[in-house]
Order: structure tokens, then sequence, then C-alpha cells
């Protein structure tokens, strides 16, 4: 398999990683602005990189291309790779709206090669190839919208790629997908930027919004961290469905706030409460042995992830001792590091063995990794 990736950032970059690691035997090759190249090949994502200049040498002979860019300019990257496309390539997007572009591509493309609209439902607050993740979409639903007359065989190219990530692969009509995204997605986002907006604006007075913000508030305000650059394309391509949202909320919104604490207002509350409880392990109410292992294969991942970080960071510091002529190992920085790590153990109930052991290992690996960056 040769596959093509235009544009890595968060999510190109996350399919990438994953690729290298579960598919040694596919070529992929990663293309993106030619200022982000270096950032690219410091996240490892793969052997072969380029620019949109360097279409020509890895677009011909690829059996997949995907087009990881912003919504809004997909459609100009489908045309621009259009000349170099085989026939019987297959091309896909991972836009998060999927209508417009389901709409434009048939007419951007030759004739013999297939689009598949695709959406891998995972995502982060946190953008660019710094915040690629090989686990990302472990678990998570990949929505591919295939055309009534797409073969077989070009869709089952995009499954083997969603299964390879680990990715549930679900097919959906463009308009239905982009209905859901505007309820479970796009307005979510629009909710937590109002409501960050909001509590700047109802706190100029004292600031001390960064000091009194409890968890509940950060939870609901991450995502008003996101770029506004990806989701300008977003809301425009789908402003009609957000908009039907949009209205719906505000509606559920102003019946909670006129009736409470009425009947009708509690009642609403626990039927949300209810079906809230039902969609993430997190928050069930009679926790079962197979969902707290899910919870557990959760914090495996979350623990995982981390660990990838600390370990890139760690070979990235390598790299700077070496330019710095500094020692790879610091005693006393790693006897401070254990005593407040198991500082943060006590604190959070865990055995002073467990934390002692586990650093241990992992202080052990983080120098084996920074002596071979100096090597």
């Amino acid at each position: 398999m040769k596959m093509t990736i235009v544009g890595c950032g968060l999510i190109g970059g996350s399919i990438a990683l994953a690729l290298k690691h579960r598919r040694p035997e596919w070529a992929v090759a990663c293309i993106d602005l030619a200022e982000r190249l270096s950032a690219l090949e410091e996240a490892g994502v793969s052997e072969h990189l380029g620019t949109m200049d360097d279409v020509g040498t890895h677009v011909p002979d690829s059996d997949l291309v995907l087009v990881a860019t912003p919504v809004q300019s997909v459609a100009g990257t489908l045309g621009r790779l259009a000349p170099f496309l085989r026939p019987g390539a297959v091309v896909s997007d991972v836009g998060s709206t999927k209508r417009r572009i389901m709409a434009e591509a048939p007419g951007l493309l030759p004739r013999g090669v297939h689009f598949v609209g695709g959406h891998p439902m995972a995502g982060s607050e946190r953008s660019g190839v710094e915040a690629a993740d090989p686990l990302l979409f472990n678990g998570r639903v990949y929505a591919l919208c295939p055309y009534p007359d797409t073969p077989p065989e070009a869709l089952l190219i995009l499954i083997e790629l969603v299964e390879t990530l680990r990715a549930i692969p679900v097919t959906i009509d463009p308009e239905e997908h982009d209905r859901i995204m505007a309820m479970v997605s796009h307005l979510p986002h629009l909710i937590s930027v109002a409501l960050m907006h909001s509590a700047a604006a109802g706190d100029a007075e004292h600031a001390m919004l960064p000091t009194l913000a409890g968890r509940g508030f950060l939870d609901m305000t991450r995502l008003a961290a996101s770029d506004y650059g990806i989701w300008k394309g977003i809301l425009e391509t789908n402003a009609e469905a957000i908009g039907e949202a949009a209205a719906r909320f505000g509606e559920s919104l102003a019946f909670l706030v006129s009736g409470m604490p009425g009947n009708e207002a509690a009642a609403a509350w626990e039927a949300a409460a209810k079906l809230r409880r039902k969609m993430g392990p997190e928050t069930l109410a009679r926790p079962r042995k197979q969902d707290l292992r899910s919870v557990i294969d959760r914090y495996d991942r979350q623990i995982l992830t981390a660990l990838g970080h600390r370990i890139d960071i760690a070979r990235r510091i390598g790299r700077l001792k070496k330019r710095q002529s500094i020692p790879v190992t610091d005693s006393e920085r790693e006897k401070r590091m254990m005593f407040e790590r198991r500082d943060w153990g006590q604190s959070l109930g865990l055995p002073e063995e467990l934390v002692d052991e586990l650093f241990a290992v992992i202080i052990r690996h983080s120098v084996r990794i920074q002596s071979d960056s100096v090597e």
C-alpha cells in the first residue's frame, strides 16, 4: 500500500504515526507547508516528507490519498491533486462537515478516481503535528460517506485504514452526518466559546476568573482553546444545521431558566441526566465489571499517551544536551524529581513503592533515550 497524507497536523500526523507503528510495510508520504516540514521531521511521522510542489513525486503511485487540511481548503486541495491521481486511486478527507465536499468532489476529480468522505470522531483542543498521538483514534467512531455508486473495493480500502487506526467505521449519509455533528460537535464548541466570553465579561472588574474557576467550568470551556482558523471553515460549511441546533439549545436553556425550580424543569433535568449516564462509563450510576474495565482501558490509554509525550520531550532534551555539551545524567535533578513525585503520589493515595518503581523505570529509559540522542 502506498499512501499520501496531505496536511499533517493533529489528525494527519496522528494517522501517520499510527500507520508507522502498525503498518510499517505501508509507504506513507506526508505533504505539508514548507515551514512545517521541520516539525514533521521532529515528530517522526514519516521518512517521506514534502510540500505541494512534490505531489508529482508521491501522488501518482498512491493507492490512497488522504486530505487532512482544514475544511475550507479541501476542495482547493483536491483540485491541485487531480492531475496527479491515477485511475483506481481512492481519495478521502477528514473534515468535520461532509455535505458540501461530497457535492463538489466528483467535479474536481478525474474519472476513475473514487472519493469517499471521512470524518474521524477524535480530536483535541491542541493542534499541529506537535500534538499528534497514534492512539488518538482508539475506540472512536470514524464516519465514512460513500456515494451510492462507490465500488465496494474502494470503501474496503478506507475500512481497512480505519480498523488499522483501531477506530470503528460507520457509514452514514453526508447530510445526516452534518445535522448530527451540528448538535454533538459544532454547537458544543460555540457554547464553550460563548461561556468563556460571557464569564470573561462578567469578571472584567475583578479579574478573578483564573483563580476561582472550578473543574466544571474548565471542563465546559476546554473546547474554547481550539484554533479558530480550523473552526472557521466548519462553521461556514454547516451554518444552516448549526443555526437549527443553536435555536433548539436556546429554547431548552430558556425553558430550564424560566422553569426553575418547577416540576417540568426538574423532570427535564432528570431525563437529561439519565440519558447522559448511558452515554459514557465515567458517569454510570451502577457501574458493572465490564464498565469499570472500560474505564481502566481509557486511563491506560491516557497513561501511555502521556508517557509517549514524555519520552519525546526526553529525546529533544537529549539533542539539546548534545549541542550544549551537557552531561546526560544529573543525579541531583533525579533526587529532586523522585522527592516531588513521592509527594504527588502521596497526595493521590498511591503507595510510595509504586511511585518509586514506576519512575525508576521511566528515568532509566529516559536516560537511555537521551544517550542515544547524544550519540
